[in-house]
């Protein structure tokens, strides 16, 4: 309680804008402050005055209403407001394990792909954007990962913070944004690029929407931070939470970005295809659903894509793959597509930068339904 009583109002304000509150009347001394949240509207009275009599109360409300708003503990919340000149951003993932767990594998690759984005956020302010990140980076770009923090990790599922503090030398010359500030922004922007390429990807079962964006800062080293958020197998959902210091509010809106399964699958086959050095023609087996299909006439062959895995001997991939059946197995796929069923298939797997076929095809048949 005392601690709430010590929060500046001007901090309270910065909060609730960043996060997309407004101002929307005065009620006596006090300002009301609204939000639509998910369809709902959500709405908290923020005092005048720090001295005033009810202040420590008010600002009970307010954290309980920006708890069940963000879907975030209240301690979490209370930190963002009292630490005021460290950006704080958040990855909520969903391992399938009990809340406020993750299994060392997920973590591990939970804590690998922070590394990775702060890298591609850090490469952001000093190049132009590539869609493949040079192996030898300038040292900055390198030394950025090593300044970042791992802060307090919560449950909902399991969350993990990144506090970038802002208080380092930029060097001899002034700017307006300390160097992690702007590394984040750019990152904000290209994450928001990367979720949007994944809907469009999925929507066309071709990664072109990925490399239509590098210029908006895509990359194969992008996608594969995003993906390991999915966890080891890259099949669970995240998202991302960025949160500014307080002390130097951004201007600019930035809700939360989450990706479900279906695009965390995609942004795995981006990494790897989007790389044209690790592409190479192999024997494979797909199972999978049929996720798409196309075909002009009854009477010809006709393109379906399989959304499943593609296992070779050593190792599985998840892919949106494309296969074109004579009319026969066509219509197969058809009455799979229909019920649901799963199908199988084998040949051998060619890639590229704009979408993956299994060609040469050995068999396909339906597993179950």
């Amino acid at each position: 309680m005392a601690v709430l009583g010590r929060v500046p109002l001007r901090d309270v304000e910065a909060y609730l804008s960043n996060g997309g509150w407004e101002e929307a009347e005065r009620i006596g001394g006090s300002t009301l402050w609204a939000l639509t949240h998910a369809g709902e509207d959500r709405e908290v009275v923020v005092p005048g005055d720090e001295t005033a009599r009810d202040y420590v109360l008010r600002m009970v409300n307010l954290l309980q209403v920006l708890s069940e708003t963000e879907d975030r503990p209240r301690p979490q919340i209370l930190r963002d407001l009292t630490t005021v000149s460290v950006d704080r951003h958040y990855v909520r993932t969903h391992p399938g394990t009990p809340p406020g767990t993750i299994s060392v594998a997920d973590g591990l690759q939970t804590v690998d792909g922070i590394r990775e984005l702060l890298i591609v956020g850090a490469y952001a302010v000093v190049a132009d954007p590539v869609l493949v990140l040079p192996r030898r980076k300038p040292h900055r770009v390198e030394e950025f990962p090593k300044r970042a923090r791992l802060g307090p990790s919560s449950e909902g599922s399991y969350v993990l913070s990144v506090e970038v503090p802002l208080d380092e030398d930029d060097g001899l010359f002034a700017v307006d944004q300390p160097f992690g500030r702007r590394a984040m922004l750019r990152l904000y922007d290209a994450v928001r690029a990367a979720h949007s390429a994944a809907g469009e990807a999925l929507d066309r079962s071709e990664l072109s929407p990925f490399t239509e964006r590098v210029g908006e800062g895509i990359s194969a080293n992008l996608c594969r931070a995003l993906s390991r958020f999915g966890g080891a197998e890259q099949d669970h959902p995240f998202e991302l939470r960025f949160s500014w210091a307080l002390s130097l509010p951004t201007g600019v809106r930035t809700p939360p970005i989450r990706f479900d399964e279906a695009q965390v699958s995609v942004l795995a086959q981006a990494e790897e295809d989007l790389d044209d050095g690790r592409m190479r023609d192999e024997r494979v087996e797909v199972t999978g659903k049929i996720w798409r299909t196309e075909r002009d006439r009854p009477t010809e062959p006709g393109w379906v894509v399989i959304k499943g895995v593609a296992a070779t001997r050593d190792k599985r991939m998840r892919r949106l793959i494309w296969v074109r059946l004579h009319p026969d197995l066509f219509n197969l796929a058809l009455r799979a597509a229909e019920y649901g069923a799963t199908v199988r298939a084998a040949g051998v797997l060619a890639r590229s930068r704009k979408r993956t076929e299994l060609r040469s095809l050995t068999s396909f048949t339906i597993e179950d339904g």
